[in-house]
C-alpha cells in the first residue's frame, strides 16, 4: 500500500500535532505545509522537513501530489478551506470544530460523498487509551444499556486567547466555550453511548467573566449547561464553562487553578466514569477510568486497566488514511460531524429562544 501524500495547513499547535501524526503513522508521508507567516513556515520546516512549503493555500491544492489536507487554522476558516480542498480533489481531515454551523458541514458531508472523499472531524480525545478501553467496556454489556451521562469540562480561570484574541471573537470562532470545549465534552460521552440519534436540546449559555481576560472583542458565551435528548430514550447532561467560580469538589487543574474534564456514563448493570488525568495537576490523584460495578446486588469499585497512548494524533491520522485507503471505517465520519454541529446549533438557539429545541 503506497503511503498517502498528505498536506497541511496552518502550522500552529495542532498542525505540529498532525505533522507528528503523519509522521508516527505507516500510512502517510509528510508532503507539504502552508502558512501565510514565514517564521511558522520556517520553523516548521527546520523540525518536520516537509518536502515542499507554500505560504499560498490554493497553490498547494493545485499540487496534484498532494493526496490530502489536514486543516489546522482559526474556526471561521474550517468550512470555506475544507471546501476548497473537497472541490480540488483532496481527503480532509479538519480541527474541530468541523464547522461554524451544521448547514455549513452538511454541504461539506454531500460535497465529499458526492466526489467520492473521506472526510474526516479532529477528535483525538476518541483514540485515548481510556476512551478505548471504556468504549470496549460498554461493547462487553458491563454497563448495560446506557441510560444516561453527565459530561464536563469546566476551569476556574482558563478563557483562551489565540493569534488576537481569536477565540472570544464570535465572527471568527463561531461561538465560545461550547464551540471549543464543549465539542469535546458533549462529543466524549456521545460517542460512548454509541451516539444516538439526538433529539431534544434545552441549554442555557452565559457570558459572566468576560473582565478576567483582555481582549478586544469578547462576544460569546464563557459558560453553558443544558441537557440533550435521544431517539433511544437516552439523557445527556453537560457543564462546560472557561471561567467560573468553582467549589473545591473540582480538583486544580495543571496550570494551578480548578479544572476537571469528566464523562460518567450509567446503565442498569455499572457505571463508568472516565477523568483526563492530562488536564489534572500533578498533586491530584485521581483515577482515570472507574467502573462501579453491581456484583450480585453489591456495588464493586474497580479500576480498569488500559494502555496509555503516547500521542493520539498518531492513531487518529493511521485511521482517517486507512479510511482513505478502503481498510477501515472512518471513526471520526462527516455523518457523525452533521449530527455533532446540529446539537451545537440546538446548544445556541435554546438559549436564544428560552425553550427546548427539537432536531428534525
Amino acid at each position: 500500500m503506497e503511503k498517502v501524500n498528505v498536506g497541511l495547513v496552518g502550522l500552529g499547535w495542532p498542525g505540529q500535532r498532525h505533522a507528528e501524526g503523519v509522521q508516527g503513522s505507516d500510512l502517510g508521508n509528510l508532503y507539504a505545509a502552508c502558512d501565510l507567516n514565514a517564521a511558522r513556515r520556517e520553523a516548521f520546516a527546520a523540525k518536520y522537513a516537509p518536502k515542499r512549503l507554500f505560504a499560498d493555500y490554493d497553490e498547494m491544492l493545485a499540487d496534484p501530489s498532494v493526496q490530502a489536507v489536514v486543516i489546522s487554522l482559526p474556526n471561521a476558516l474550517h468550512f470555506p478551506a475544507t471546501l476548497k480542498a473537497l472541490q480540488a480533489g483532496k481527503h480532509v481531515l479538519c480541527e474541530k470544530p468541523p464547522t461554524l454551523n451544521a448547514e455549513q458541514m452538511r454541504q461539506l458531508r454531500n460535497e465529499a460523498d458526492s466526489r467520492g472523499l473521506t472526510y474526516f472531524f479532529g477528535r483525538q480525545m476518541r483514540f485515548s487509551g481510556s476512551v478505548q478501553a471504556a468504549r470496549r467496556a460498554v461493547a462487553e454489556r458491563r454497563l448495560g444499556e446506557i441510560y444516561f451521562a453527565k459530561t464536563m469540562w469546566v476551569r476556574s480561570r482558563g478563557t483562551p486567547g489565540g493569534i488576537d484574541g481569536w477565540f472570544t471573537d464570535r465572527s471568527r470562532a463561531g461561538g465560545g466555550v461550547v464551540i471549543d470545549l464543549g465539542v469535546h465534552a458533549i462529543d466524549a460521552a456521545w460517542y460512548l453511548m454509541g451516539t444516538p440519534k439526538p433529539r431534544t436540546v434545552s441549554a442555557q449559555t452565559y457570558q459572566k467573566f468576560p473582565q478576567l481576560v483582555k481582549a478586544p472583542v469578547f462576544d460569546v458565551e464563557d459558560s453553558a449547561d443544558g441537557m440533550i435528548r435521544f431517539e433511544n430514550g437516552s439523557l445527556m447532561l453537560f457543564e462546560v464553562s472557561w471561567a467560573a467560580n468553582l467549589p473545591d469538589d473540582i480538583p486544580l487543574g495543571k496550570w494551578g487553578s480548578r479544572e476537571l474534564f469528566s464523562t460518567v456514563l450509567y446503565g442498569p448493570k455499572g457505571t463508568i466514569r472516565i477523568v483526563d488525568v492530562l488536564q489534572l495537576h500533578p498533586n491530584e490523584k485521581i483515577p482515570a477510568l472507574t467502573l462501579f460495578e453491581d456484583r450480585d446486588g453489591k456495588l464493586e469499585t474497580v479500576q480498569l486497566p488500559f494502555e496509555l497512548v503516547p500521542h493520539e494524533f498518531v492513531p487518529q491520522m493511521q485511521n482517517f488514511l486507512g479510511a482513505i485507503n478502503d481498510v477501515e471505517p472512518p471513526i471520526n465520519s462527516a455523518v457523525q460531524a452533521v449530527k455533532l454541529m446540529e446539537i451545537l446549533d440546538a446548544i445556541y438557539e435554546s438559549s436564544l429562544k428560552g425553550h427546548e429545541v427539537v432536531l428534525s
